[in-house]
């Protein structure tokens, strides 16, 4: 169990918490949400209308025209006039439609692969001033074509150009209201009427005449009726008449200025209105949520393919997750404090912050309010909900809430040191043990009623983590040193033993961090600075296994192991393994801007809540959600520039069998394309035989360099904010040779040097025939000459020997040589570079006490043990001088070769050498300015930089 001290608690960044609207026994948060505004948009605030595309596109009637969004751009298309765009629709087409001020027409695709405004005036046969339309206000699009809406007429274009159609309307007419082909309308002073095309006149439905003189913004088609979202509340009609539906949703909407609604994809209908109010109701028309957006009237909704629903009001437009079993309480519900603790319990969620005490019980106005309860002046830290009552952790001490009571009683009190952690006991459901900084206390259930038993001094641990592995061993980290075991008495509180875990038991402790347990598939593990541990036996090993190896700070992890599967987390990383699943994957709940993960707790209720730097996070498994649209991943843009910087478009798909062809020295200009409107997309590609693995995610912006003549397969990855991928891209290309590359010209010139080849041989025989005897006494001095020659170079070579004799292994003249061949191999490909330096610790006290000949018999062991620690095929080990090793490591980032050097210097130190070694890295990507040998001065500096700390260590470059 991860538990927090007093300090970390008090600096905890504002974690809001708040409570959104409920259902019975719940309290659901807020839906997550993201706004965008004129600084994103670049484009005039206010906007009118809303439409999604066929590809997911998301479109904006904006006062400058139609904004158009593929979850990354904003672009803007003008109408006419500079008109705004007053409404849209998507037409079965895929077009589409809009209607703006004297102008109705759909966006179609342009020449340069962008979308323009087609204007239909024409199509509709309109002349003179007939095309003095006003406002359209509204756009329709059904199965045979489109609707367009004035104050004055009603045109209808069919989809496959034939004739128009338009009826005049009277000045009672107001909106229109299309379901599946049928076209209703409210006529005001009358009510509710159909509208029959074949004669243009309105007949009112059964009991329509109640809509007469009430604004109806919707009607939603459902199994038992027409749904009328009205003014006065909601309303039912069917072929009996229209009856005003009872209950809470229907007082709630009396007397709000609603405006717009629209039905979601499970059945909720969302209701907005002109006071910036969105209210969701289930699809039993229970309310859901209420939320306040602001003080801008809402004007339009829309759903996307991925499950959001867009929000249009008079200023900005906002996406939430809406259905989702993700929420965010957020400070909009009163909450006072910081988080520390949340529990659910006797049907409310209790808050421990450090403004005191705080609960919010289920509202059935979808608007409940935290209420700060008067038990403490000051900070609580922990609260445990259990069937004798609410254990609550307070700086005062520890008070428990007994079932039934409107109070609590005090179990502890002391004037400097509160509880500030609780955690049940695993084996014994009468047992609590409870931290009060210098104390452990335990406490004991007797007669349903919690009480304290024993008090235990803890020495002085700071405690970072306490588990329970059997009944009355507790592990204990300490932020001050290593990880602790103690056995007590459950009965007694005696303390019958206690172990120190620290270097000598496997547990290296960095003194900056101290240590930190959590329990993990029923092992106990511990931390310590960024490495991680885990339990064998008596004692600790290296963790090279997930969690802890998937985080970057792993000082910071916790673990917990919930019904929903194991999640792991610091505050930068969220990581989940579903049940019966052996992947982790990462989690964006809120994508990657709602970060710091402070805490993670599943309630009783069924809910994980996630304390965040912004809010408090929540899955709750019941809730309704959108199995979001697969995501398409594309090219939106693919151009090959010579090296003038003259680009000519290449194609933005490839076949398997016909690779798109490159001409020859062009470099390739990329942009990748994937429409999505979870924000944050990225992107990552790997380029066969050229990169050698998949590469950082960065923007959808890519360029290469010009290559040489061949094949080429180029693989894009893409994830959204959220972590949602898209499946793997493919794109073949083929580089063209230059015209002096060409099979043809190859052959002409190699048989024109065969035949310059002949001439010439046929010449050297004439010589060699006419010049024979001198050529005879020139070749006796030649031999001569060469045999001394030959001999020279035998001794140069025997000095260029590159074995050391001594370990068999090569010499400092071959590292110097294979790290130069290396470095610019290395340099050429992008990738990293790294070098181990390794001395025998105490190598020079061992020659004095044991002489010359048994330290090279030790050099030659620990040579061969560095052997066996590395891949000859691609790596190189050489005797540096005296007792001093380096190994090069191509292609290894330097955190990667600092575990290899942590790996060798255990295995070192185990072994029955009875040495030890210390070890400097140092790595780095080589850049043309720099030089070779600066790797090597770097991994010295790191070296003795590790024997100046202790030695039987490493020590990584900081540069």
């Amino acid at each position: 169990m991860r538990l927090l001290r007093p300090l970390l608690a008090l600096l905890l960044l504002a974690s809001w918490l708040a409570a959104g609207p409920a259902l019975a026994a719940k309290v659901p948060g807020e839906p997550l949400r993201r706004g965008y505004e004129s600084d994103q948009t670049r484009a005039r605030p206010g906007h009118l209308a809303l439409a999604t595309s066929a590809n997911g596109e998301l479109f904006t009637g904006n006062a400058e025209g139609v904004l158009r969004f593929n979850g990354i751009d904003w672009r803007l298309t003008t109408l006419p006039g500079r008109s705004p765009a007053r409404a849209l629709d998507t037409g079965r087409d895929g077009l589409v439609y809009v209607g703006g001020y004297d102008t109705f027409g759909r966006l179609a695709p342009n020449a340069e692969g962008g979308l323009a405004y087609e204007e239909l005036l024409d199509a509709a046969g309109l002349v003179g001033d007939q095309r003095h339309l006003g406002f359209v206000y509204q756009v329709m699009a059904d199965d045979e074509g489109v609707w367009f809406r004035t104050n004055q007429r009603l045109y209808f274009l069919p989809y496959d150009g034939g004739r128009a159609k338009h009826w005049p309307l009277g000045e009672e007419v107001r909106s229109f209201y299309l379901l599946q082909g049928r076209l209703l309308a409210r006529l005001h002073g009358r009510g509710l009427a159909r509208f029959d095309p074949a004669n243009g006149r309105f007949e009112l439905v059964p009991g329509g005449e109640a809509m007469a003189n009430v604004p109806l913004p919707a009607v939603i088609e459902r199994d038992d009726g027409l749904l009328l979202v009205a003014r006065d509340g909601l309303h039912l009609a069917t072929d009996a008449g229209v009856k005003r539906l009872a209950g809470a949703a229907s007082r709630l909407l009396d007397g709000e200025r609603t405006y717009v609604a629209r039905e979601l994809v499970d059945g909720s209908v969302v209701v907005g209105t002109l006071d910036g109010k969105l209210i969701r109701f289930d699809a039993g028309l229970s309310v859901r949520e209420n939320l306040d957006l602001g003080n801008y009237g809402v004007i339009d909704l829309a759903v996307d393919r991925e499950g959001g629903l867009w929000v249009a009001t008079e200023n900005d437009l906002l996406r939430l997750s809406l259905p989702s079993r993700w929420s965010l309480l957020g400070e909009s519900q009163g909450i006072a404090g910081n988080p520390n603790d949340f529990e659910w319990h006797d049907g409310a969620l209790w808050l421990a912050t450090s403004q005191g005490i705080q609960r919010i019980d289920p509202s059935p106005s979808g608007q409940p309010r935290a209420e700060r309860q008067p038990w403490t002046e000051y900070e609580a830290y922990a609260l445990q909900s259990t069937d004798a009552g609410l254990l609550m952790g307070v700086r005062e001490g520890l008070l428990v809430l007994d079932p039934g009571a409107r109070a609590p009683r005090t179990l502890f009190q002391h004037p400097h040191h509160g509880v500030y952690a609780l955690m049940p006991s695993r084996f014994r459901d009468d047992r609590m043990y409870a931290l009060t900084g210098p104390n452990l206390m335990v406490l004991r259930k007797e007669g349903g009623r919690w009480q304290t038993s024993h008090t235990i001094d803890l020495g002085g641990i700071s405690v970072a983590g306490i588990e329970e592995a059997a009944e009355g061993e507790l592990w204990m980290g300490d932020t001050r040193g290593p990880v602790q075991r103690w056995r007590i008495d459950p009965e007694t509180g005696e303390v019958l033993g206690r172990q120190v875990y620290d270097d000598s038991r496997g547990l290296a402790v960095n003194p900056q961090f101290g240590t930190s347990v959590y329990r993990f598939e029923d092992r106990i593990h511990a931390t310590s600075g960024e490495r991680g541990f885990r339990l064998e036996g008596d004692v600790f090993v290296a963790d090279l296994a997930p969690p802890v190896t998937l985080v970057d700070r792993a000082y910071e992890l916790a673990v917990e192991q919930t019904a929903l599967g194991d999640y792991a987390y610091t505050s930068r990383e969220l990581w989940h393994r579903p049940p019966n699943a052996r992947e982790w994957q990462p989690l964006f709940p809120g994508g990657r801007g709602l970060a710091g993960y402070s805490y993670l707790r599943m309630g009783s209720d069924g809910v994980l809540r996630i304390a965040t730097w912004t809010g408090l996070l929540q899955y709750d498994p019941g809730e309704s959600w959108v199995t979001p649209h697969p995501l398409q991943l594309g090219m939106e843009l693919v151009l090959a520039r010579d090296a003038q910087g003259k680009a000519t478009p290449l194609p933005l798909r490839s076949e398997a069998d016909q690779p798109v062809l490159v001409p020859p020295g062009h470099s390739l200009t990329m942009r990748f394309a994937m429409v999505s409107m979870e924000s944050g997309a990225q992107f990552r590609y790997v380029l066969h035989g050229v990169t050698p693995d998949w590469g950082e995610w960065a923007d959808r912006d890519l360029f290469i360099r010009a290559l040489p003549a061949g094949d080429y397969v180029l693989e894009v990855q893409a994830r959204t904010g959220t972590g949602r991928q898209a499946p793997t891209m493919t794109y073949r290309f083929r580089v063209l040779p230059h015209w002096y590359e060409q099979w043809w010209v190859l052959a002409l010139g190699l048989l024109a040097l065969l035949g310059v080849g002949l001439l010439g041989a046929l010449w050297v025989v004439r010589l060699r025939t006419e010049r024979f005897r001198e050529d005879n006494r020139r070749l006796e001095a030649r031999i001569a000459e060469r045999t001394h020659e030959l001999e020279d170079a035998n001794r140069r070579l025997a000095e260029l020997a590159t074995e050391d004799a001594l370990t068999g292994v090569a010499n400092r003249r071959a590292l110097e040589n294979g790290l130069r061949r290396e470095w610019f191999r290395c340099l050429d490909q992008r990738r990293p570079l790294s070098v181990l330096m390794i001395d025998v610790d105490h190598f020079k006290a061992y020659n004095d006490a044991h002489g010359h000949l048994e330290g090279d018999v030790q050099l030659r062991g620990i040579a061969q043990r560095l052997s066996r620690q590395h891949d000859p095929q691609r790596e190189q080990l050489a005797r540096y001088g005296g007792e001093e090793f380096a190994l090069l490591l191509p292609g290894v980032h330097p955190s990667e070769a600092a575990r290899r050097a942590e790996t060798i210097r255990a295995a070192i130190a185990a072994s029955d050498a009875g040495m030890t070694v210390s070890i400097g890295v140092a790595g780095a990507v080589p850049e043309l300015q720099a030089e070779p040998d600066s790797l090597l001065r770097r991994a010295d500096a790191a070296l003795y930089a590790a024997k100046r700390a202790g030695r039987n260590r490493v020590e990584v470059d900081a540069d």
